[in-house]
């Protein structure tokens, strides 16, 4: 990746702080955390702490997901510009443009490890993907079970007066 963009990125994320929401230390206890089992032995408290630590959590990885998906794109560009490069120097066979990008790759060592690096930037955008729907679904979860503990307590405190 170009080093302008690296640097860019690297500043923008240190001006938002994003780099010190990394992830907390205890979200293993969190995904440890058994609800059939261990729910009603839980106090509120620590319902409360796993629903903000998994919060945090979803910060890092939103900013992991956003930086490979940035890198992702910067390496299938330049890939891009180099293979087009090539063709259009004429040094390249094939009847269609997907052959003689396919060719291009082939015969260019170079190319290969661009199209390398791109696959493996591209794998781990694809490995974060989507990662923050079920966190987000277990976010809310342990909130609706903290509502419905607030609602017994104050029913039953209504209820002794």
């Amino acid at each position: 990746m170009d080093e302008r963009i690296q640097n860019r990125l690297l500043e923008t994320s240190t001006a938002l702080s994003l780099y010190s929401a990394s992830s907390p230390s205890e979200v293993e206890d969190v995904f440890a955390f058994k609800p059939a089992v261990d729910m009603e032995a839980t106090d509120s408290q620590t319902l409360s702490r796993y629903t903000i630590i998994l919060a945090q959590y979803l910060i890092t990885l939103q900013v992991r997901y956003n930086t490979s998906r940035v890198i992702a794109s910067q390496k299938k560009k330049v890939l891009e510009r180099k293979v087009q490069e090539l063709i259009q120097s004429g040094a390249t066979e094939g009847k269609t443009l997907k052959e003689r990008e396919a060719n291009a790759i082939a015969m260019d060592p170079e190319l290969q490890a661009l199209e390398l690096d791109y696959d493996e930037a591209a794998a781990e955008r694809d490995l974060l993907e989507g990662l923050d729907k079920p966190i987000t679904e277990l976010i809310n979860a342990l909130k609706s079970e903290l509502r419905r503990r607030a609602e017994e307590r104050n029913h039953t405190s209504r209820e002794r007066y």
